[in-house]
């Protein structure tokens, strides 16, 4: 029994030991110096640079608010980043690193205004494309002053997409029912228990087609492009870096190096930018520690009874 709870000890103290040293290890590789990684410098030294901004996985609305400022999930702890941003002089250009197939139309909404502020504050604003900036992705992007992607990166998909199950069948072969009282007729828009409407239809269709529009309208407005010519590219199909370049969705291929040597540039910065962090190190740790609850709070959003229109790549 003695040797089972001198067991039990040890691996309790392996286990928080592994935790300590991981938090050090991670502070430790927290952005600085002047190479792309990790060269940075802190808002506190009070040296004008470029600041890099990262836009990863599925946008959503942070579900709930957190104890931490700085621990949060969602569009929302990026819009707080970028109007920090925003407010601090020494930052004279912006660079968004995207690697996302997009996600809800208010939160992609909200992270696109915050930018067209930051260019209205006079600072320019450069969208490094990864592995993936689609749909709500390339929603986000495209207010930039230039977009830059990997020849191979995997962008457009413009479009809007809302999905909502029937299980009606499902419930008859288990002996399920369900009674709805309402105060209106559609109030209960998009059940599963019960077949659409062709009325329900055709107004979830208006919202769609809307939706759609706002999306048409950003990027025509973004990239000065034509609406016909815009419309043409809108049907969902996704590009290679290299399509969406020769069809116009971008600038120019390139690196997320090369993005913040273009933002410098763009800002009239000489030689080689600073980048100006914008969190600090323990940040960055509740950034790993938070990925997987992140992917977690999106799913449950996924899996909750409800419509939700989503500019996201499928």
């Amino acid at each position: 029994m003695e040797s089972k709870k001198v067991m039990m000890y040890l691996v309790a103290g392996l286990y928080f030991a592994s935790v300590i040293v991981g938090i050090f290890l991670v502070i430790q590789s927290a952005p600085r110096g002047k190479t792309v990684k990790p060269r940075g410098v802190d808002f506190k030294l009070k040296q004008k640079g470029v600041a890099v901004v990262y836009i990863y996985g599925p946008i959503s609305v942070a579900q709930q608010e957190t104890p931490m400022p700085f621990w949060g999930f969602g569009s929302d702890r990026i819009v707080t980043r970028l109007k920090k941003i925003r407010r601090d002089p020494n930052v004279k250009a912006v660079v968004l690193r995207i690697n996302s197939p997009g996600g809800s139309v208010g939160a992609v909404q909200e992270i696109y205004q915050e930018v067209e502020k930051l260019k209205g504050q006079g600072k320019k604003v450069v969208v490094s494309m990864g592995d993936v900036a689609a749909s709500g992705g390339y929603y986000v992007a495209c207010i930039a002053d230039k977009i830059m992607a990997n020849p191979g990166t995997i962008t457009g998909s413009i479009g809007v997409i809302a999905q909502l199950g029937n299980v009606e069948e499902l419930f008859k072969k288990i002996g399920v029912k369900i009674e709805v009282i309402k105060s209106g007729k559609h109030k209960d828009i998009g059940s599963a228990s019960r077949p659409m409407t062709h009325q329900e239809r055709k107004i979830l269709q208006d919202l769609i087609n809307n939706a759609y529009e706002q999306f048409l309208e950003a990027i025509v407005n973004g990239r000065n492009m034509p609406y016909e010519e815009v419309k043409k590219l809108a049907d969902g199909t996704i590009y290679t870096g290299q399509q969406a370049k020769e069809n116009g969705l971008i600038d120019e291929l390139g690196n997320l190096e090369e993005a913040i040597n273009l933002a410098g540039k763009l800002a009239g910065i000489k030689g080689e930018p600073n980048i100006i962090k914008d969190y600090t190190p323990f940040e960055r740790l509740f950034d790993i520690f938070g990925q997987q609850f992140e992917e977690n709070a999106f799913n449950k959003i996924l899996n909750k009874k409800g419509l939700r229109l989503e500019y996201i790549l499928e």
